[in-house]
């Protein structure tokens, strides 16, 4: 038996849900997440994921991790939604806030309906294309679209947490649970079934789902469950306009500087990846490559418009078919730009002939309900007023009422976050 079998739990399917299927490895390798087992039942829609081999090309043997057909709303960001959702009813909070690029703010609010959550998510107004409005018609659930760069989008979330002492999730260490479950799901059905894997794949925004996965390789090796020869190296993509961890990585700087942030919104390929500076998961990334290998690179409009096509068509070979918009752009280029590193890195000789790559497909298929519709948002922000202003605005539209800062606050204390226990 595997050294790593006890971390698996029988009873769950991985393509039903990767978090119940590995929920012990939560307790086991040092992921301290306060949820149980029954709260992770409760809130679950499906975050499952299965392996389809589709290689090989140009004698570079690709399976893909497909990370979209069995997740309830089409991204690996349902795992992150469940966990903190299940969290929160575990510890009694009944309210979080939450900035998003668009998809985790669009699980979150599917995975809040569930149980009564209550939710602010502030996501930029850039992204709105990719909802259904039926997933926000809970009135629990309240969109705020802000039309301002990225770190204002963060700022204003965070100044309305805080204004009315409200959580605002998920926190790193959440993230970094959420894949690890990711991360045990490669190890039982590749590592376990022998399949050798030279690379990991995977195009990325702030970084938190590559880190998440190999500190849990990083916990296994240490644990003696798995041999450090084992883990396949990264390969991690960024959008040419938008790739500060790539400029700190070609610089061998453990730290994103000023100097690696130079931004273009208006050219980005996919605008879920808006992440300007994920310094922190970043330096965890940075040291984990040291150990484990692989390389950064950052992906252009050219490429994307020479290799996209094969990888929608090696998709479609692999029974996957992505989502399209009426006018025919598909509704997640994220994964698509993972396999056009994929192709391009085969091109260029980063990845040999004989050698194998595991396609990380994070998102791409959506399944939209019967009274799919454009979503409406609770509140449109812009730039006609300061984020202070705009924070007593939001409040009073939602009806909230600022705590009194002298009488004293029930706190609930959850790891890596302190907040205010609400309700």
């Amino acid at each position: 038996m595997p050294a790593w079998k006890h971390l698996i739990n029988d009873k769950a399917a991985a393509d039903r849900s990767l978090l119940l299927r590995y929920f012990p490895v939560f307790a086991q390798l040092g992921f301290d997440v306060p949820v149980g087992l029954a709260d992770l039942e409760v809130c679950s829609l499906g975050e499952g994921a299965r392996l389809v081999p589709v290689g090989p090309v140009s004698g570079v043997r690709i399976s893909v991790c497909d990370e979209t057909s069995a997740m309830a709303t089409g991204t690996y960001k349902d795992l992150d939604a469940c966990l903190t959702v299940a969290m929160a009813r575990a510890n009694g909070i009944q309210r979080l806030v939450l900035s998003s690029g668009g998809n985790l703010g669009y699980a979150l609010a599917r995975y809040a309906s569930r149980i009564g959550l209550e939710v602010f998510v502030f996501q930029p107004a850039t992204t709105l294309y990719k909802l259904d409005g039926a997933s926000y018609g809970d009135s629990h659930v309240r969109l705020i679209t802000v039309d301002l760069p990225e770190r204002s989008v963060k700022a204003l979330a965070q100044a309305f947490a805080d204004h009315y002492t409200i959580l605002c999730a998920p926190s790193l260490q959440w993230r970094l649970a959420a894949s690890a479950v990711r991360a045990m799901f490669i190890v039982e059905h590749a590592v376990g079934r022998q399949m050798k894997i030279d690379y990991l794949a995977q195009t990325m925004c702030a970084g938190f789902g590559p880190v998440g996965i190999y500190e849990c390789f990083a916990a296994l090796t240490a644990n003696q469950l798995m041999p450090p020869f084992a883990v396949p190296r990264f390969l991690g993509f960024q959008q040419d306009a938008n790739c500060p961890m790539v400029r700190a990585w070609r610089d061998g700087s453990r730290d994103i500087r000023p100097q690696h942030i130079d931004a273009h919104p208006e050219k980005y390929l996919e605008p879920g990846l808006y992440n300007t500076d994920p310094g922190e998961s970043y330096t965890r990334l940075f040291e984990l490559m040291n150990d484990f290998g692989g390389d950064l690179e950052s992906l252009s409009d050219r490429d994307y418009e020479h290799y996209a096509p094969q990888v929608v068509e090696l998709l479609d070979r692999a029974g996957i078919e992505l989502t399209r918009l009426d006018h025919g752009e598909l509704i997640e280029k994220t994964g698509v730009l993972t396999g056009v590193g994929i192709l391009k890195a085969i091109d260029t000789g980063r990845i040999r002939c004989g050698e194998s790559v595991l396609f990380l497909l994070t998102g791409g298929r959506r399944m939209r309900t019967a009274n799919s519709r454009p979503v409406e948002p609770f509140v449109e922000v812009d730039r006609s007023r300061s984020i202070d202003e705009w924070v007593v605005e939001i409040g009073e539209r939602c009806g909230l009422v600022a705590p009194d800062r002298h009488e004293p606050i029930a706190h609930v204390t959850v790891p890596g976050v302190v907040s205010d226990k609400l309700g």
